[in-house]
């Protein structure tokens, strides 16, 4: 395949992915008709974790290599490796997961998905607690960030609940980015995050049967396509298209086009959920736009 193409096909499965993951948004939110959210971080984790070892055994056919549970973790220490780092990225993902279905309870699809963008900005901080060099760029891309969210919000005092705990997911998300990027260079990539989702799914059923209600059946029937949508397409299948794009583009094209992801959630909120912005909020989300691009730029951190 020429050079030209694979960067095609690799823009537009990224392209796929991040509109998967935008309209993940609303249907999130329609979600929260039925059940809690709890329970629909559960179905939808555990929807991934069934779908994703088909891709598995797709790609180990399409590799010609022997069918294996553990994949390349051979020795024992590879395969302790893939187990701590998938417990831990589901841990945190189910945490991320479940302060953002929670949020989405209280504001706007929109709101929603630009808030959880700043996950991009908080992770070069988060690594200066690490000793990571940040450049004076950076810095300023973390001001634009706070200064979108706040005309996204309306100012401080005004950040409501359900605001906060995007924020504070946002956060999660980002040590969820740094996890990954410690185990993804030494583990199966698809491996790992079939055990994540399948940890995701144990903790949020778990704390979905300690804190919730009784379970309706018609409910969770009603919410199907929400958390089938999420859990299948914008779980393992955009999760699997990210693989392909990253292995025929740039990292910086990558999380540059991954950038759209907020984008197309408010488009989603318009489309499917008929939610407007207010001027000064789509000021806030074009601030906040514009600094996580600057964040992705080469030379930033």
């Amino acid at each position: 395949m020429k050079n030209y193409m694979k960067k095609f096909w690799g823009s537009l499965a990224i392209l796929l992915a991040t509109i998967l993951w935008g309209g993940a948004f609303s249907a999130q939110s329609k979600s929260t008709e039925f059940v809690d959210p709890w329970l629909f971080i559960a179905l939808r984790s555990l929807t991934a974790a069934v779908t994703l070892p088909l891709v598995v055994i797709f790609l180990d056919l399409l590799k010609l290599r022997r069918l294996t549970l553990w994949g390349n973790a051979q020795t024992e220490r590879q395969q302790k490796q893939l187990l701590t780092g998938g417990v831990l990225c589901g841990i945190i993902l189910a945490a991320a997961s479940l302060l953002q279905q929670y949020g989405i309870q209280y504001t706007s699809v929109g709101k929603t998905g630009f808030l959880t963008a700043l996950y991009i900005i908080i992770v070069p901080i988060i690594g200066t607690f690490f000793k990571h060099k940040v450049s004076f760029l950076m810095w300023i891309t973390v001001g634009l960030g706070m200064f979108g969210a706040y005309l996204l919000c309306g100012g401080i005092s005004n950040i409501n609940l359900g605001e906060w705990m995007v924020i504070v997911g946002a956060l999660f998300y980002s040590l969820h980015i740094l996890v990954i990027d410690k185990y993804a260079a030494i583990c199966d990539c698809v491996r790992l995050s079939t055990i994540q989702f399948a940890v995701a799914a144990f903790f949020s059923l778990l704390l979905s049967a300690l804190l919730s209600t009784t379970w309706q059946w018609h409910n969770i029937y009603q919410s199907l396509p929400f958390w089938i949508f999420c859990g299948a397409f914008s779980g393992a299948a955009a999760f699997t298209l990210q693989m392909v794009a990253q292995k025929y583009l740039h990292p910086v094209t990558v999380t540059l086009l991954m950038s759209l992801e907020s984008v197309f959630a408010v488009l989603g909120g318009w489309i499917f959920l008929r939610e407007w912005l207010t001027p000064r909020e789509i000021a806030g989300c074009t601030v906040v736009f514009v600094s996580v691009i600057l964040a992705q730029l080469p030379k930033n951190e």
